[in-house]
């Protein structure tokens, strides 16, 4: 069965989904899960001498008896001039991340008998040009050509404007999206368009201030509650995965039992909880009080730890707009990215007049090997990737949503499905980096790994 591929490779979770084409359409989304007895996997990844990769908990066995060959969430250092250190070899992040990426579409592959027609990865909304490119340089020498990379809250705003139960953003509107994740908080400000979303602004916090955080938390409340060593670096670890599983319970129960003498309340959790995510939560509102009251359509709150029921609770009363949070917010960005991947019809003759009736039409078609956006090479698609306005919103970036602003409809003629919105950063061709190594997609060993080093 055809379908297309959605990618999140996230600072402690890894997930994909997909879109199926069946009976004549694309179907929504859905989640493919990619870790052992979960939809995800954690974001670790383990090489051995041989080169072979294992992804996930595989991963997470082999870190207690070969810690110098396991690295974590490669994406975000995806340019960062020092390389891993595996073993006895040096290893550039974007390689990492590419054989990250090679083993989720492998495991989807396997899944579904079939390779996807697309494949689309997200990234952090700050990446230039230059970071793609060595992305997609990396994903080349995985056998991957023709990924399609898309930043995080536009992924996550697709999701958004593809569910029937909320209200219909119309085309001018902003939408701000805050990603709270295990250990960043990002947060954006997007602008509705006839046939998507444009990124206006964004800002990525690098702090600990995340789920990561509200996991020490808890470990360090039951931890004065307990008779465990703190030195006991296999108690510790049993202790902290139990406390992580029941904070993960408390998001749909009010009491939760950590150990055989401890237990934690949703009360107790939230008392912990709420300085850390009143302060992630504080880079929305500033972001969002740029913006006209008006002009806000809606906030929406992904990640892992949107899923604690206080994080919606804050955010209603810290905005004035309505507070979105998906079912499922640690897989929407995922969901998402598939989403964006679904093929569109191209455009026929008098597609601008159909633009101006309020007709969803689509782009010139896109892929990795030729785009047909003009890339300035300092990280901007159509004016739209590059833009990095980190701390506020320029005011002079929110639109006008004065009269004239029609929401897009599906008027497609004949038996063409209506096209979904589609991704507005579109890849073009980029000057490659400099090979540097070539880690294999399907393990083995690489002929040139020895000269490399």
């Amino acid at each position: 069965m055809r379908y297309v591929l959605g990618i999140h490779l996230g600072a402690t979770r890894v997930s994909a989904a997909v879109c199926r084409h069946r009976g004549g359409r694309w179907w929504p989304a859905e989640v493919s899960p990619v870790g052992a007895s979960t939809a995800w996997a954690e974001s670790i990844l383990h090489v051995s001498e041989q080169g072979d990769l294992l992804v996930g908990q595989a991963a997470l066995q082999r870190a207690a008896a070969e810690p110098d060959r396991v690295a974590r969430a490669p994406l975000h250092r995806t340019g960062d001039p020092v390389p891993f250190v595996l073993g006895e070899l040096s290893y550039p992040a974007e390689t990492l991340a590419a054989g990250m990426i090679g083993w989720v579409a492998d495991r989807v592959a396997e899944a579904e008998a079939a390779h996807a027609e697309r494949i689309v990865v997200t990234h952090p909304p700050g990446w230039s040009a230059y970071r793609r490119g060595l992305l997609h340089e990396a994903l080349d020498a995985a056998e991957l050509p023709g990924v399609l990379a898309l930043p995080s809250p536009v992924a996550a705003a697709e999701c958004h404007l593809a569910r029937e139960d909320v209200p219909e953003i119309p085309p001018g509107q902003l939408l701000a999206v805050c990603a709270v994740g295990g250990v960043h908080v990002e947060t954006a400000l997007l602008r509705r368009t006839p046939v998507g979303v444009e990124l206006l602004a964004h800002s990525e916090s690098g702090e600990h201030g995340a789920g990561c955080r509200l996991d020490d938390l808890v470990v360090r409340h039951v931890l004065d509650r307990t008779g465990i060593d703190p030195g006991d670096p296999f108690a510790m670890s049993r202790l902290r995965m139990a406390c992580i599983a029941a904070k993960e319970r408390l998001a749909t129960t009010t009491d939760a039992q950590v150990t055989d003498s401890v237990s934690l309340t949703r009360q107790e959790f939230e008392g912990l909880a709420r300085p850390v995510l009143t302060g992630a939560l504080e880079k929305l509102r500033r972001l969002a009080s740029r913006v006209p009251p008006d002009q806000l359509g809606a906030a929406l709150l992904v990640g892992g730890t949107a899923r604690v029921p206080l994080a919606a609770s804050l955010a209603r009363t810290m905005l004035s707009c309505p507070v979105v949070v998906d079912d499922d917010p640690g897989t929407a960005t995922s969901r998402g990215a598939a989403l964006a991947a679904r093929p569109r019809p191209r455009p026929g003759p008098g597609a601008d007049a159909r633009a101006e009736a309020g007709q969803a039409i689509e782009a010139p078609a896109t892929d990795r090997a030729g785009g047909s956006a003009t890339d300035t090479g300092s990280g901007s698609a159509r004016g739209v990737d590059g833009v990095d306005r980190v701390g506020s919103v320029d005011t002079a970036l929110v639109p006008d949503v004065g009269a004239g602003a029609a929401l897009a409809t599906s008027n497609t003629a004949g038996d063409v499905e209506p096209p979904p919105g589609r991704p507005p950063v579109e890849i073009t061709p980029l000057e490659p980096p400099r090979r540097r190594f070539s880690l294999p997609r399907r393990g083995g060993t690489t002929d040139d790994r020895n000269e490399e080093r």
